[in-house]
Order: structure tokens, then C-alpha cells, then sequence
């Protein structure tokens, strides 16, 4: 997933780099057709204000100068004229005297380190102008020294930081990583522990004095009785910034931007954009030698292209001259024409080496600049393709609709479980795959039961009402043995309330006929202590359980503190999608009249109804149905349907089966036949 980033932008701040006549709405409006999406343009004191989206691969354009380069390529494509006006800073002058520092970096943890010590410093609070800007960005002003970082944050669009320099006690900065559990109190005088692998700067004795590209720490600030700081930049690794920033909960913009890769190239345009700031506003005067690490410099990175790849993606010939003022407008450098077969060879900008590596990217940057509004729309000809089906989805699909409209709602939980919801639903840990680094304790073990994580969604909402009916249908992770763990996808629906086993059978049941299964039928189970004994049972289908249904076990549910009977049925969806079929089978309607019956019986102990089921409808074809229509103790009324397809039936042959039916059930011991019906 993209991660984005929302940035503002004055107008005034805007065209300090950007020469058009072009109003801000208008800016706006194109640069969303072609560049970076600009949310919303707002007028704010006197001045108006761009919400612009950024996407993680262009962090490039996060800055004034960033949006200014964009806005001055894409306005002449629609008859606006516009120039990027292009950052000036001095020349750095050789320093009456020379402060000293000592900066290593011998793990390697950056790919660029610059620092400036400057002497002189007046602090006091910062221009007008700069106020100004800075606020209406979102950043508070608090002097000027401090501001200057975030101000050439978001102009140029690299983080920055300032150490008071006397406070440097060693003069020695050593980035390294950091120990498990080394301790730092930020500038905000929080107190965190680090993890271990962080990128820190000590400053040779041990002490930790910045977490840099995220925050500062309160042992090196700028205080008010500054007189000499250390203007430092540093290009550090983008994912160990990200892995740092999230594992501690430090979310600052200078994170945001550095964990997304900023430019190394643009480390240094920004310390000399510091040097002009500071020298501007505080009186600042240079004390040192301008300090550049940088082992590996950027290597100019070359991509051919032709006019034949071009119109092959867009589906139009575009000329030379249109394709390469595009790049160049873009400020990719043109490095060879080669008129004859329309071949253009391209340099690419340091700032976009990482998102442009490949001549598609290239074509893509053409298109949107050209404007994909001016890319014709053509409707593919020939025969449209066949999509393949795919059945296990088209089974997921119809369970998940039908099950919502039978009234119960889907849930979505994790597929970790803790230690003490295995155990609260009298499962062993040991049973279940550890992760080896879980980020909580409550996401230690994968599941190889929805139940506890379903138990827990009860649990919880049982407060706001009376009676839960929840579904859902994930991956469960059963162990295995020297081999990769079995996924399978599991259905588990759960209902609360006294009685519901009738309830959920029903439902059991028309799904199973939704996905066309009839051929299945319902075995006690023994020795599952999930559910409460005698009172559940396996769903066998062709010799195979697919699933089980029955009220979960008293022990659990007071575990999970729920104060009503739960009622659990759960099928093992990948072995239903093998015997499921969504083809439905034609069957006319029989043109004579039905003879329906009820018969009682007394049932005996430790008898099965769908035993009773089973033996009823495999008596004869005859008996098209068999509804259960009253219960009393160790009574069941059952109501039996009798008919032929091609023939009335008669008492005697009706009276033939029902005989059968007693004879068998009555050698079985399972049940006495009560009374009879008359046929209706």
C-alpha cells in the first residue's frame, strides 16, 4: 500500500520560485489533472493556501521548490506560461576562525552527513515573513535559530537540525546504532527506550545527545543563551527511520519525510540555504570548515527510449521535439538524439532515481504531463475475453449474502490469538504455531479456531444487546510438523441465546441446500471439550466431516464472562467448496396430490433424531419430505409427506410404508410409534 503524505503550500511562499500569471485556482486545477492532487485551495489571511497530496514515491515534490518544479512543467501544457525560478545561495567564505568538530559515521548508517558550526548567534524570534509561512503551514514559530529547520524543511524539502555547540561538551558526534534499551529523553522531555538497531548520534562517551531524522533530545537544543550552533544534515537509512519512528510512537514530519527516502543530493542545497537563513536573521557568522561525508556520491543514471515504445503504451504517435520538452521541462537531461530511428537517450535527475528506473516510468512521466484527458478513448474491438470462474470464490461470495440476509453480521478478527484466550477456551498453546516476534502479547499463537476470537467479539458486545448473530470466514493454521503449516479456510457462525441448536441446524441446513449439498448428516461427537457433551455433532458428508455444530462448553463461555448459552456451528469451507455446487437440478413438479401424515414418537435414550431422519427417507422414494412440527420431553411429531411422480398413491401403499418405517425403528429400539394420523 501507498503511503501518503499531505503537505500546504502558500501561494506567496509558492511563487517565490514559480514565475506564472496563473491565479492559485488555477494552479490547483492543473496540477491535479497532472501532478500532485490538490485537495482544496483555501484563502487564509490574506493569502491562499494549497492542501496537496503526496505520494511516498514522489517525496521529491513534498517541498515549495518540489510543487514549483512540477507546477512550471505542467502549465504550459495547457497554454500558461510558467518558470521555475531556481534557489540562489552564497558562496561559502572562508572563516576568520575555526571551531572544531569531529564527526564518524563508521557503521555506515547514512549516505550523506554535512555540518557548519556558526558563531555570533542573536537569538530572538524570526521575521515576520517567516512567521508567517511557517504557521500557515501548521508549524509554530518559536525563534529564530530553531525555525530556520523547518523552514527549509518545507522549502526544499529536506529535514534539518541545529545542536547547540558549547553544549557538545567532547565536540566528537559518532552515528552508530543503538543497544537494545539505551535510554533518551527527547527535546520534549519524554523518555523513551530504544529497541536496539536505531540510528543514534553519541557524542563519544556514550551519552546520547540526537535520534536524528526523527527527533532531538533535550541534552543538545538551542537554548536561550545559544551563542554558537552546529547546523547538521544527514541523509539516513529511509527503513530503519520508518522501523524506528513507528516501534516508538515518534511521529514527526521530519520522520515522515526521511523515512521516504529525501534526496542526498539536496542534503547540501538545503545547509547552505541554513547558512544564508541563519546569517540573514541571527547575524550568524561561519566558524568552521564545511563538513561533507558522502562515500558513495550519485552516479548519473541513463534510460533509452523510442517513439515506438511511447506510442505502443499510449496508443498515439507523439513528435520528437513534443517528447523531448517534455523531459526537459521535467529536467531530465537529453544526452543523445538519434533522429533516424526516433531512439532518445535520458539522463535522469538525482531527485527521481528512485521512482524512474525503467523506460515505462519514463512513458508514464510523458503521458501525464501530456495530460491523460488529451489520450484517446477507444473501446477494444474483437471478442471479449471469458473471464475463468472462480469457484471458491463464487462460494464465499454466496454464503457471505446469504448468512446477511438471514440477519447475521459478518466480523472480521485477527488471525492471532493470545496465550490466555487459548486457554480461556481450554485449548493448549503448545497445540498452536508461536510467532517468534510478536509486536503484543495478544498476537502470539495463529489460529487453528475462530472460536476464542469469536468468544471474544461476543464477549464484548453482549452489553449492547440481547441476542449476537455473527459470521465469519478466515484462514486457520494448523501445525505441522518439519514442513510448512496447512491454511484452511474456515466458516464459523455463532448465535447467543437459550434453545438455538434448532436455530442454527435450520440455517445449517439452508446453506447446505444454497450450495447445493443434500447428502449429508449429523454424528454425535465425543471427546471435544469446546463443546458441551451431548450436545453436538459432526456434519459428515460422504463418509467425510466437513463440520460440527452444538453449544459451546459452560467452562468457556464463563471464562469469556458471557452470561448466555452460545451456540457454535463451523464447517471446514475448503472441503464444502470440493462437494458444493451452484448448478441447480430440475425436478417437475408432480401433477398428483401428496398424502401427508404425522406420526409421535417416543424416543429412547441415547437415540439420534437424524438417525430417525436417515432410516425415514431411505424407506422408500416416496417420501419427498419430513418436518418436525412438535417437541415434548422425549416426544417427536413428525409431519411425512408421501408422493409419486407418476401416479396417485393409495391408503394401502401409504399404509405399506408407514408400517415399514415403525417395523424398522422399533427393531432398532430407537423409538415406540405414540398414535397415527389420518392422511390428510
Amino acid at each position: 500500500m501507498t503511503r501518503k503524505m499531505n503537505i500546504l503550500i502558500p501561494d506567496s511562499w509558492l511563487r517565490k520560485y514559480l514565475i506564472t500569471k496563473a491565479d492559485p485556482q488555477k494552479i490547483g486545477r492543473c496540477l491535479s489533472l497532472c501532478g500532485a492532487s490538490v485537495e482544496r485551495v483555501n484563502k487564509i489571511n490574506n493569502d491562499w493556501i494549497y492542501d496537496i497530496e503526496i505520494t511516498s514515491n514522489r517525496v521529491d515534490m513534498a517541498s515549495v521548490m518540489g510543487i514549483a518544479r512540477e507546477a512550471a512543467a505542467i502549465l504550459p501544457q495547457f497554454g500558461i506560461t510558467a518558470k521555475f525560478n531556481p534557489l540562489s545561495t552564497p558562496k561559502i567564505t572562508k572563516p576568520a576562525s575555526l571551531l572544531k568538530i569531529k564527526i564518524n559515521d563508521p557503521q555506515k548508517t547514512c549516505q550523506r552527513i554535512l555540518a557548519v558550526i556558526l558563531d555570533n548567534i542573536k537569538l530572538g524570534p524570526s521575521p515576520k515573513i517567516i512567521t508567517q509561512r511557517l504557521e500557515a503551514v501548521g508549524i509554530r514559530s518559536l525563534n529564530n535559530v530553531v525555525d530556520v529547520t523547518n523552514y527549509i524543511m518545507t522549502e526544499i524539502g529536506h529535514p534539518a537540525h541545529i545542536f547547540d555547540y558549547d553544549r557538545i561538551v567532547s565536540k566528537t558526534l559518532i552515528l552508530r546504532k543503538a543497544k537494545a534499551n539505551e535510554e533518551i529523553i527527547s527535546l520534549e522531555n519524554k523518555k523513551y527506550l530504544l529497541p536496539g538497531g536505531d540510528i543514534i548520534i553519541d557524542d563519544g562517551t556514550g551519552k546520547i545527545i540526537d535520534l536524528p531524522g526523527i527527533i532531538g533530545t533535550a541534552n543538545s537544543i538551542v537554548t536561550p543563551q545559544t551563542k554558537r550552533v552546529l547546523l547538521f544534515i544527514e541523509t539516513a537509512d529511509a527503513v530503519q527511520i520508518r522501523k524506528s519512528s513507528m516501534t516508538l510512537g515518534i511521529r514527526t514530519v521530519a520522520a515522515t519525510y526521511n523515512e521516504k527516502g529525501v534526496n542526498p543530493e539536496l542534503a547540501k542545497t538545503a545547509l547552505l540555504r541554513g547558512i544564508q537563513l541563519l546569517q540573514e536573521n541571527s547575524h550568524a557568522k561561519i566558524a568552521s570548515q564545511l563538513i561533507d561525508i558522502y562515500p558513495n556520491p550519485y552516479k548519473l543514471k541513463t534510460i533509452t527510449i523510442t517513439l515506438q515504445l511511447i506510442k505502443q503504451y499510449l496508443g498515439i504517435p507523439l513528435q520528437l521535439i513534443k517528447v523531448i520538452n517534455i523531459l526537459q521541462s521535467l529536467d531530465f537531461g537529453i544526452i543523445n538524439i538519434n533522429k533516424q530511428k526516433s531512439i532518445i537517450k535520458v539522463s535522469v535527475p538525482s531527485w527521481r532515481a528512485k521512482d524512474i528506473t525503467i523506460p515505462q516510468d519514463l512513458i508514464e512521466e510523458i503521458a501525464r504531463i501530456y495530460g491523460y484527458h488529451n489520450l484517446p478513448s477507444i473501446l477494444p474491438s474483437g471478442e471479449l475475453p471469458q473471464r475463468s470462474t472462480n469457484q471458491t470464490y463464487q462460494l464465499e461470495s454466496l454464503t457471505k449474502n446469504s448468512l446477511a440476509d438471514w440477519g447475521y453480521t459478518e466480523v472480521y478478527t485477527y488471525s492471532m490469538q493470545s496465550e490466555i484466550q487459548l486457554k480461556k477456551s481450554l485449548l493448549n498453546p503448545d497445540d498452536h504455531l508461536k510467532i517468534s516476534n510478536p509486536l503484543t502479547e495478544d498476537w502470539q499463537y495463529m489460529q487453528r479456531s475462530i472460536i476464542p476470537s469469536l468468544m471474544e467479539v461476543i464477549s464484548k458486545n453482549q452489553s449492547y444487546q440481547s441476542s449476537i448473530k455473527i459470521f465469519e470466514l478466515a484462514k486457520v493454521y494448523l501445525k505441522k510438523i518439519n514442513s510448512l503449516p496447512e491454511e484452511r479456510l474456515t466458516l464459523i457462525i455463532g448465535q447467543t441465546g437459550k434453545n438455538q441448536f434448532f436455530s442454527l441446524k435450520g440455517i445449517m441446513e439452508s446453506l447446505l441446500v444454497k450450495l447445493g449439498i443434500n447428502n449429508y448428516h449429523l454424528v454425535a461427537t465425543i471427546n471435544n471439550n469446546l463443546f458441551q457433551t451431548g450436545k453436538a455433532a459432526n456434519i459428515i458428508c460422504n463418509n467425510k466431516i466437513i463440520g460440527i455444530i452444538g453449544k459451546i462448553n459452560k467452562q468457556i463461555t464463563a471464562n469469556f464472562n458471557i452470561k448466555s448459552a452460545v451456540t457454535i456451528l463451523e464447517f471446514d469451507f475448503d472441503k464444502l467448496s470440493a462437494i458444493s455446487s451452484t448448478i441447480k437440478n430440475y425436478s417437475p413438479i408432480s401433477s398428483f396430490p401428496p398424502i401427508i401424515e404425522d406420526l409421535s414418537f417416543i424416543m429412547k435414550p441415547k437415540t439420534y433424531y437424524d438417525d430417525l431422519i436417515q432410516l425415514i427417507k431411505s424407506s422408500s422414494s416416496i417420501v419427498k419430505n419430513i418436518e418436525l412440527i412438535d417437541s415434548y420431553q422425549n416426544t417427536l411429531t413428525l409431519r411425512i409427506t408421501y408422493q409419486h411422480q407418476n401416479k396417485n398413491l393409495s391408503s394401502k401403499e401409504v399404509t405399506a410404508i408407514r408400517e415399514k418405517i415403525i417395523k424398522e425403528v422399533e427393531l432398532k429400539n430407537w423409538a415406540t410409534v405414540k398414535e397415527k394420523a389420518m392422511a390428510n
